[in-house]
């Protein structure tokens, strides 16, 4: 049996439940920067990670072929135990893993253990006796359930989201919280009315209340419900603010350590007076869509709830 976890913090709570099985800790970001449909690395995502997040190149390569030999392997054990979260973090993590295994066929049973939604803490705060309960009602998934997963790696990471938006709209009962996990996906396309973000708008909306430093910001923009389901990472949020440097004002060269409040410039692009689009030069990949002001711009209707495409 292997039971593959969706990060560090869950394998060191696994540690002590002791479950029989083999272990696979996944620790990939595949909610930032560009991603392929069909799972493989590209020069353009390692340099895009490198760029934002400093994450070393060659580092980031060892740790893609070490993952992604170790699922590979998977096919020796009788069982995958898949780990994952349903916020957007683990499930764009759990869609690449299901695109993997049905691309690999036929091959071991595989089973899925998430919390609900709003279970405090998520997995790794779990005591270790309930991972084992949460072992014991593992939900098995079928062959139809890992196509849907592939299905829906593919729709995220295509160039053109239509296929996620239609996805959207249909059932998924057979793989959990997908439509709620592509709703937050969405959220991180430009508005429509002021060109930020569902992050952004939520950082520059506390910070118009009064200024915070780095870690009170954070915790105060993660707690809030729609950006909660983004299971947000602080190296995310770090990347976050620099890009909204303009419309902040900073007390302090190092981010992690400074305060934020809003510039003018940002109270008058969140009141929707400016729009965000036109004050800066956009170049963002939101999964497999590359947001430039000269490409093929889609934006998040709030109002309507829905990706409209047009500047």
């Amino acid at each position: 049996m292997l039971h593959l976890l969706n990060g560090d913090a869950l394998a060191q709570a696994f540690a002590r439940a002791g479950l029989p099985g083999d272990v696979l800790v996944w620790r990939d970001i595949l909610v930032e920067g560009p991603v392929a449909p069909d799972g493989a690395l590209t020069d353009a995502r390692v340099a895009y990670l490198a760029e934002r997040f400093e994450i070393p190149p060659e580092a980031y390569r060892r740790g893609w072929r070490a993952q992604t030999t170790g699922l590979g392997a998977a096919a020796a054990h009788d069982e995958i135990v898949l780990w994952f979260e349903q916020d957007l973090f683990c499930a764009v993590n759990l869609w690449f893993v299901l695109a993997a295994l049905a691309r690999a066929g036929a091959g071991p049973r595989v089973s899925l253990v998430y919390p609900e939604r709003d279970d405090a803490g998520g997995l790794a705060l779990q005591p270790p006796e309930g991972f084992a309960a949460r072992f014991e009602s593992r939900a098995a998934l079928g062959a139809g359930t890992l196509a849907l997963g592939r299905r829906v790696w593919e729709a995220y990471a295509a160039a053109d989201p239509r296929e996620a938006i239609a996805l959207a709209a249909e059932d998924d009962g057979a793989l959990p919280f997908v439509r709620t996990a592509l709703r937050v996906h969405f959220g991180r396309f430009p508005s429509r009315s002021n060109g930020l973000n569902e992050v952004e708008a939520t950082t520059l909306g506390l910070l118009k209340r009064r200024p915070l430093e780095f870690s009170a910001l954070f915790a105060a923009v993660t707690a809030q419900p729609r950006v909660r389901r983004h299971g947000m990472a602080g190296v995310q949020f770090l990347a976050c603010l620099r890009g909204l440097k303009p419309l902040l004002e900073v007390q302090g060269m190092d981010f992690r350590r400074a305060e934020f409040g809003v510039a003018p410039l940002g109270r008058d692009v969140l009141g929707g007076d400016a729009d965000w689009l036109d004050l800066h030069e956009l170049d963002r990949w939101v999964g497999g869509v590359r947001l430039t002001a000269d490409g093929a711009l889609w934006r998040w209707d709030g109002a309507k709830g829905q990706l409209v495409r047009g500047r």
